[in-house]
């Protein structure tokens, strides 16, 4: 049997007595063969010091770790390249060459990029693992409450991008002092109604459409104007809607479990070689990027981000789909609603089963703040229109 430390050596000897000396000095031996008058065989590394110092011959191969050795030593050069480039290539590909802030408002941006640093996130720096950029998003929403609404950092090859939207301040809590007045901004019948500045035009129980004027901000005595100011008040109606649900029952639901795997390789002539994070899953969302191609590179570097998911299978019966169609058209109401808004009831007006899922429709009354700031109307285009309602 061949160990670890053996070497195929060739002997420059034709002579028997060859043979003689490894039997004198009780060199182990193995494979011994003779080929053009010369000699083949394998011995341990040590004997074979032994065997040069009286015979002339050569390593021809090497076993086990030393051919591994052997292989490393001829080929170290090569070797010490390959990891440099790795390395150049591991720091390029996880540096930050660029931020672009999506937003045309210079003071905001400004901000951001000031939050960003000191999160270290800035030129020429490390990326951020998903989980970290997460943690920074909530971070620094929480820091610029009063001018975002939302924030995403989006990384696009060795750019990051930022999105976002500005906070706007509730139209009802106009603090400009410009005159206003305030309207429907949809349908309802008014349930509930303050004002402290401004004049009343409606009042609770009354049905506005969609622009209506509630609250004037034209002071009028006489049917002369005397004063504009700017409305304010609150305005909560019941408005409706109308919901739609089709729940199958057989379905699949997909949860991300929030692990994200870096996938790096280089696509050599179509044949791929993975660099880092390897993973081989049937449970992944895939996103690929080209994030190195150069014509005098005879490769290209992609970036796959495999996004972790689990999965379960739902098998409902019509019962428990009509209850799951009841709180889905519900939940669709809540989102859209703030902390003082309600749904005040809800009404099934159709229900309807096929083999494979149910449809339901269901109706909703809802208190909600439906008072916007707007300009102030024309005067004197409102008195016309008084006028010509008169006549």
């Amino acid at each position: 049997m061949i160990n670890n430390n053996n070497v195929k050596i060739i002997v420059y000897e034709r002579s028997l007595k060859f043979v003689n000396f490894l039997i004198y000095n009780k060199i182990k031996y193995e494979s011994l063969e003779k080929y053009n008058d010369y000699f083949y065989v394998t011995v341990d590394y040590e004997d074979y010091k032994k065997i040069r110092r009286r015979y002339k011959s050569k390593i021809i191969s090497y076993y086990g770790k030393r051919q591994l050795k052997n292989i490393i030593l001829e080929n170290k050069y090569l070797i010490i390249s390959f990891l440099i480039c790795m390395i150049i290539l591991y720091l390029l590909t996880n540096t930050i060459f660029d931020i672009k802030v999506n937003t045309t408002d210079e003071e905001i941006k400004t901000k951001i990029l000031e939050s960003l640093n000191k999160y270290d996130i800035s030129k020429y720096k490390k990326k951020k693992s998903f989980e970290e950029l997460i943690k920074i998003k909530e971070e620094i929403l929480e820091e610029n409450e009063d001018i975002l609404e939302w924030i995403e950092i989006n990384e696009k090859g060795c750019n990051y991008i930022i999105d976002l939207t500005r906070r706007v301040i509730n139209e009802n809590n106009n603090t400009s002092n410009e005159p206003s007045s305030i309207i429907a901004k949809k349908d309802g019948l008014i349930k509930h109604i303050t004002v402290s500045s401004g004049v009343k035009m409606k009042d609770v129980n009354d049905y506005v459409k969609k622009g209506d004027i509630i609250i004037s901000g034209n002071i009028v005595k006489n049917d002369e104007l005397i004063d504009k100011v700017n409305s304010k008040g609150e305005v909560y109606a019941e408005v409706w809607y109308f919901v739609n649900v089709n729940i199958p029952f057989n379905y699949i639901e997909y949860v991300q479990t929030g692990r994200v795997i870096n996938h790096y390789y280089l696509d050599i002539f179509g044949h791929e070689f993975t660099l880092i994070g390897k993973y081989d899953s049937n449970n992944t969302m895939n996103t690929k990027k080209l994030i190195l191609d150069k014509p005098y590179l005879f490769f290209k570097l992609y970036k796959e981000e495999k996004v972790e998911y689990k999965y379960k299978e739902y098998h409902v019966n019509e019962n428990e789909a009509y209850k799951k169609a009841l709180e889905t058209s519900e939940k669709q109401i809540l989102k859209r609603l703030n902390d003082d808004e309600y749904i005040i009831s809800k009404k099934v007006l159709k229900k309807e089963v096929n083999s494979s899922k149910m449809y339901v429709e269901v109706f909703f009354k809802v208190y909600e703040n439906i008072g916007v700031t707007s300009e102030i109307e024309s005067f004197e285009n409102k008195l016309g229109e008084e006028n010509g309602s008169n006549n």
